[in-house]
């Protein structure tokens, strides 16, 4: 049981433009804040990462369509992005993060039940270790000891080159690993609308499991013709932004 006060809604949304909605977690630490992103189709609605997985999110994501199908996508298999991936029928991430997602590192939400390595992950990108990663609870009589990363079985395992169609929009898949194995953008070239979940953002220090080949996927990512980037932590950016932010990240590496 918890004695942290309940928030319903659990997450909050807002227009990020082009049809676009963000929405986040606004009770859970600033590390842990990541986006998902919701963007309408003809035939079907498309949902880009699915948060932690404390709170409902399907609810909030329904309430913003009109009732068509929905395709769940993860851009890759950390636990903070592929924690409501469950609650969907249609559920798609790369292939070679299937193993990830079936068995997600297990975070837990108060620092005396966390998993090793936990607390390295606060430090790396220079956040203070919390006593509990959330400042409420999303519901009555959520137990806050027990709650751990639920694991979830893909419906879809998708590669390089496969395409996500929403009957008037289509989103390629780039596979662009280092971050994790199975890292993979979304790109939408009609409109240069690039989803690139942890593979790139701004503001924040970037990590990877691979060095060689995440900087490989960034000059991937730098050679592309993009008008704005909406990415798995913090503000959307344009494409100058976007090559200005790879060129210093690759100078880091090399040096």
């Amino acid at each position: 049981m918890s004695e942290l006060p309940v928030a319903h809604p659990w997450f909050a949304a807002s227009d990020a433009g082009g049809g676009v909605t963000r929405l986040i977690e606004p009770h859970i630490d600033d590390l842990l804040e990541s986006n998902v992103w919701h963007v309408p189709g003809r035939d079907a609605d498309l949902v880009i990462d699915a948060a932690n997985g404390i709170g409902p999110l399907l609810p909030a994501v329904q309430a913003l369509g009109d009732g068509k199908p929905l395709i769940a996508y993860a851009t890759h298999g950390h636990f903070d992005h592929i924690g409501g991936l469950h609650e969907f029928d249609d559920r798609r991430i790369h292939r070679d993060d299937d193993a990830m997602a079936r068995d997600p590192f297990p975070m837990r939400l108060r620092r005396e039940d966390f998993p090793p390595e936990a607390e390295e992950m606060f430090e790396y990108y220079g956040y203070p270790v919390p006593g509990c990663i959330v400042s409420a609870v999303p519901a009555p009589g959520f137990d806050v000891a027990r709650w751990v990363t639920p694991p979830v079985e893909p419906t879809l395992l998708l590669e390089e080159g496969d395409t996500i169609e929403l009957g008037d929009r289509s989103f390629a898949v780039l596979h662009t690993p280092g971050h994790t194995a199975g890292s993979a953008c979304l790109l939408e070239e009609t409109t240069g609308t690039l989803f690139s979940g942890d593979a790139i953002y701004v503001d924040a220090k970037l990590s990877w499991d691979d060095a060689e080949a995440f900087a490989a996927s960034l000059r991937r990512l730098r050679e592309l013709d993009v008008r704005i980037v909406h990415a798995g932590h913090d503000r959307s950016f344009d494409g100058e932004e976007l090559r200005r932010t790879i060129d210093a990240q690759l100078r880091s590496m090399d040096a």
